[in-house]
């Protein structure tokens, strides 16, 4: 947000410093307007640049686009602003705050040393470009060797002190069962003092917004605030599962769920859906792909979801005799919904409180065929038979659940991951299944959750990141009027990348949206650099300076800016980079990509970009007609 405060002040500071050292010293204002006017065009492209680079975060859907949104509004918005305070504000507080005042007439001990430094880099750099140009290339090519070597994840995992742990049992276990469960692992986690509390919930009610049977119940843990290493915690709570039979737990955190929840529709990361028309086949496969996935490293919370047949009060009803009695099925159906899930047929006053009158059977005679078959039906003459008369009630074996997703029947394999990447993990689960498990015809297995999302989202963000590419380019043309000055400024994206992927290396080695997310911003900054340096190489030229003077001059006037804006990003993203905790998951890889290519992007643009200029740079002056050219060279040869 200050970059463009710090390019204009410390130009107007050159120059009022400069023209206290002339022999007539200009008027004060004349100075400033000119120091601001300078570098005027050049900071408003870079910060329009800034703006667009950022826009492709927009386009992001799902959970990856609620999350970043926010943060890419804030930036485009903040950033401007800050373009505005340094057109208006920042000029007139140089009048009132350096105007009249004696400033230094040498620059400051570091900025000398700083330029002695780096003028022997820099004049080398423009002799002899090529070693610079190929040691850049190979450098560049180096960090793309690092990227098959990273992994992959949608999000990085929210270190959160609160934890929900799904629980279930197989489908019918009672209520009590649970209940015991529960009790025991509560008991079984207060002996750690990592774990400041452990609460359980068994079952659901009716009419939740999320269905569970009896069998199914919640672990709400709390880890203490000291608690250094989640990953161990979560470990011995993995483990203590272990010693419980016949019970899935899926371990993780509240928000962690949620996501899940929304990008697969289960709490886990990692969904296996197996599609296909038969519940036999599909539980069948189902098995064969967990029984490959236990053998996998990284694999944890390893489930297939609960659908196993279950004994079922089975009614078929029989259309011909019911149509003889004149019965629908609609009719019928609702006297067994009546009798099951009871019906509300009145309002009884007690008390000054009203209740509503449910009738349906006892609990233990819905448990008997023979009950139900003898429920009276009425007919449209008035009279009652027994339900037995158009139904055939039984009991029979079903399955407990069959759910949907796109029309067909599936069923999910779920799993975490733990001390891996998931990308590499979905990529070993992927080959591993495929060999391992033959689909008959008309089935097929699809890998949802979070590694699609970050595909989703990975895709969109490549795509739109190269539209935005093309408006930046348009927006370099359009500042330096020349297509070789654009794409000299453009070749500073390499350069970024460098300090980014290795940064990212260093980090983790863990590739996220939020890392990708880091590129962006980073790109956007890098450019700055580049626009300004061409544009100061333009201006010098302009003045009749000679090519090699001009660059060299103009790499040694922006050298404090550059570094400047350059240390106060990196310094800003610090406590970013740093650290651990619940708040940082989502902008750390952020901070950390960001942080590592401004290191690259500033020390390599200093002197790559005056080599390549060097190199390909156009040596007439843009500003001068090829006459004027051969008078000035005729002049002055020397020059």
């Amino acid at each position: 947000m200050i970059d463009d405060a710090i390019i204009d002040a410390e130009n107007v500071y050159r120059r009022l410093r400069e023209n206290n050292l002339a022999d007539s010293p200009r008027p004060i204002l004349t100075v400033i307007y000119e120091g601001s006017a300078q570098i005027r065009g050049s900071v408003v492209f870079a910060t329009l640049i800034v703006c667009v680079v950022i826009a492709p975060i927009f386009v992001l859907s799902g959970v990856e686009g609620r999350i970043f949104t926010p943060l890419g509004w804030a930036y485009i918005f903040s950033t401007l602003a800050s373009l505005l305070v340094a057109l208006t504000v920042t000029p007139a507080l140089c009048y009132l705050l350096l105007g009249g005042q004696d400033l230094p007439e040498e620059e400051t001990w570091l900025v000398r040393k700083l330029k002695a430094g780096y003028q022997p880099i820099l004049e080398t750099a423009i002799a002899r470009p090529w070693p610079f140009l190929a040691g850049a290339a190979v450098a560049f090519l180096a960090s793309l060797l690092l990227l098959p070597g990273l992994g992959q994840t949608f999000l990085p995992e929210f270190q959160e002190r609160e934890l929900v742990i799904a629980v279930s049992q197989l489908p019918g276990a009672a209520l009590s069962s649970t209940q015991q469960v529960g009790i025991t692992i509560e008991n079984a986690l207060k002996k750690y003092p990592e774990i400041e509390s452990a609460q359980f919930r068994a079952g659901r009610s009716f009419g939740d917004d999320e269905a569970g049977g009896t069998n199914f119940g919640e672990l709400d843990v709390r880890l203490a605030e000291e608690v250094e290493d989640r990953d161990r915690v979560l470990e011995l709570i993995r483990m203590e599962f272990t010693k419980i039979p016949g019970v899935s737990a899926n371990v993780g955190g509240f928000i962690s769920h949620r996501i899940d929840e929304i990008l697969s529709g289960t709490r886990s990361a990692i969904a296996v859906k197996v599609f296909g028309p038969d519940l036999t086949v599909l539980r069948d496969l189902a098995q064969d792909v967990e029984g490959v996935m236990q053998g996998i490293e990284g694999v944890v919370d390893l489930q297939v979801e609960p659908q196993i047949p279950v004994a079922q009060l089975d009614v078929r009803f029989n259309r011909q005799a019911a149509s003889r009695y004149g019965l629908t099925i609609k009719d019928l159906a609702e006297t067994i919904e009546t009798a099951f899930n009871g019906r509300i047929v009145s309002q009884v006053l007690e008390d000054q409180r009203v209740f509503d009158l449910v009738v349906w059977l006892e609990p233990a005679a819905r448990q008997r065929p023979q009950t139900i078959g003898n429920l009276l039906v009425d007919t449209p003459d008035g009279q009652k038979i027994p339900l037995a008369q158009v139904a055939r009630v039984t009991f029979a074996k079903g399955a407990n659940t069959i759910n949907r997703e796109n029309v067909s029947r599936r069923i999910v394999v779920a799993a975490n991951a733990a001390d891996r990447d998931l990308g590499s993990l979905i990529a070993e689960v992927r080959a591993e299944v495929k060999e391992q498990v033959p689909l008959p015809a008309g089935y097929y297995i699809d890998y949802g959750g979070q590694f699609e999302a970050q595909e989703n989202a990975t895709r969109e963000l490549i795509l739109f990141s190269g539209l935005a590419l093309a408006v930046v380019a348009f927006l370099l043309y359009t500042s330096v009027q020349s297509v070789r000055s654009t794409l000299l400024i453009l070749s500073n994206l390499p350069l970024a990348l460098i300090g980014g992927i290795v940064a990212v290396k260093l980090g983790g080695g863990v590739l996220s949206v939020a890392s990708l997310v880091g590129f962006i911003t980073l790109f956007g900054v890098a450019n700055r650099n580049g626009i300004i340096l061409v544009t100061t190489y333009n201006q010098l030229f302009a003045e009749g300076k000679a090519f090699e003077q001009a660059l060299v001059e103009g790499s040694l006037e922006r050298l404090s800016p550059v570094l400047m804006t350059a240390l106060t990003a990196s310094l800003a993203m610090v406590p970013l980079a740093i650290g651990s905790g619940a708040g940082k998951e989502i902008l750390q890889p952020l901070a950390i990509v960001v942080l590592g290519g401004l290191c690259t992007s500033t020390v390599l643009t200093l002197v790559v970009l005056p080599a390549l200029f060097a190199q390909f740079g156009t040596r007439t002056n843009p500003e001068l007609s090829e006459q004027e050219f051969a008078e000035r060279l005729t002049t002055s040869p020397q020059e």
